[in-house]
């Protein structure tokens, strides 16, 4: 929608900008977390204000297509990338239409990219924006300067209406779970404002769009420490627990959609798909149809359990190993006898049990899933339990009677 008013508030802000002194140009990548850009010192770039523009009374800003409830959305906790998800959340492709349609100014950029580059970037989740506005270009400043004024005013509220977790523009970041602290310096963005949405906003779960609040959505959880999270279409409504140490570790690195390498390549070759090395969309999907058929945590990379999966002979580490099964059914009996372990459980005990219940090497990754709900189930049959595909102190009795 675009309104007379908006635009002669550019042409205002136009004659306003050449008043102004420039700024050097020059945008760096969006990989590094708020945080991380914060603690750069102002000694390594030269910031010019306060704030990123001069910042307007009465911006106009963006029209909801939906009444507006008296109730606001909670301000967003910071919620940092944590998975791959290579394509736009609808929240992004909702607000990047809106605004290039009401400002009439600068370049729809980029959202998704790829989840190779190194750095926590919300763009490999499809959940930031980089709407192309030059501070060097009179028009661009200007519709920026309405644009982040609406979004800031009153300590965040169209933030919050939006799910906006934080802005960067000019040298300067200003998120909605640090209000108080205002504009803060960052480092380079001044060829774009870039925009990173909560989860809420990502799914367009928020007041701006639906006319409801929603609860805090918290995102995807990582199954395994420091490998990428599982992706998830609804919302998560409760904090991540704490992931679990992994169980095995191979000698090759993780590989990640957007990737170019040669065990990208490998894995293609043990997919049965086009080895190009080149970790595409088409391989993207391949490894998530894998890592769903051999109880993998679905991440849709090549991380620590798919490899340990596709290529065991690549295995340096396996807590399990030195164990026969014997000593390792009476160990589990002992150490996880009281111990519930079900869909989805994961870690130590999980691994254990998998090779207790005699499944393959592929399938035996630590992570509880369709086949070892299959093979537990199977076992509870064989000993006359209740086939409930959920491990107790029976299951763990029963294995270690079986082994003996």
């Amino acid at each position: 929608m675009v309104r007379t008013p908006l635009i002669a508030t550019i042409a205002f802000g136009i004659a306003l900008a050449a008043a102004l002194p420039a700024h050097a140009t020059g945008s760096t990548a969006d990989g590094a977390t708020p945080s991380a850009e914060v603690a750069k010192s102002t000694s390594q770039v030269k910031i010019a204000s306060t704030t990123p523009v001069k910042m307007l009374k009465d911006p106009t800003g963006l029209v909801a297509p939906v009444a507006l409830p008296a109730e606001l959305d909670a301000p967003s906790p910071y919620l940092p990338q944590n998975a791959c998800v290579p394509s736009d959340q609808v929240g992004i492709k909702k607000l990047r239409d809106l605004v290039l349609a009401t400002y009439q100014v600068g370049g729809r950029g980029n959202s998704s990219r790829s989840c190779a580059v190194a750095g926590t970037s919300e763009h490999k989740e499809g959940r930031a924006w980089d709407w192309m506005v030059n501070v060097k270009n009179p028009a661009e400043k200007a519709a920026a300067a309405d644009f982040l004024s609406w979004v800031t005013a009153n300590d965040g509220e169209n933030a919050r209406r939006l799910g906006i977790m934080y802005v960067i523009y000019n040298q300067r970041i200003w998120a909605v779970y640090r209000p108080g602290d205002g504009w803060r310096p960052s480092v380079g963005h001044t060829d774009h404002i870039h925009v990173s949405l909560s989860w809420n906003g990502a799914r367009a779960h928020t007041s701006f769009w639906t006319g409801k609040t929603f609860a805090t959505d918290y995102g995807p959880c990582a199954v395994f420490a420091k490998q990428p999270a599982v992706p998830r279409k609804t919302a998560r409504l409760t904090r991540c627990d704490a992931p679990t140490p992994l169980v095995k570790k191979t000698s090759y690195a993780n590989r990640m959609y957007g990737s170019n390498a040669s065990t990208v390549k490998t894995a293609q070759g043990v997919l049965k798909i086009t080895k190009s090395g080149r970790f595409d969309v088409a391989t993207y999907k391949a490894v998530k149809a894998y890592q769903k058929a051999h109880d993998l945590p679905i991440t849709g990379g090549l991380d620590q359990p798919t490899w340990a999966s596709l290529r065991p002979t690549k295995v340096k580490s396996d807590v399990s190993k030195g164990y026969d099964v014997a000593t390792l059914a009476a160990y589990s009996l002992k150490k996880y006898g009281s111990t519930t372990l079900k869909s989805k459980s994961a870690g130590k005990a999980v691994l254990y049990l998998q090779n207790l219940l005699g499944l393959a090497l592929a399938d035996s990754n630590g992570y509880f899933g369709p086949k070892t709900v299959a093979a537990t189930k199977a076992l509870q049959k064989s000993a006359g339990l209740k086939q409930t595909g959920v491990v107790g102190k029976a299951e763990w009795a029963a294995l270690a009677a079986k082994t003996a």
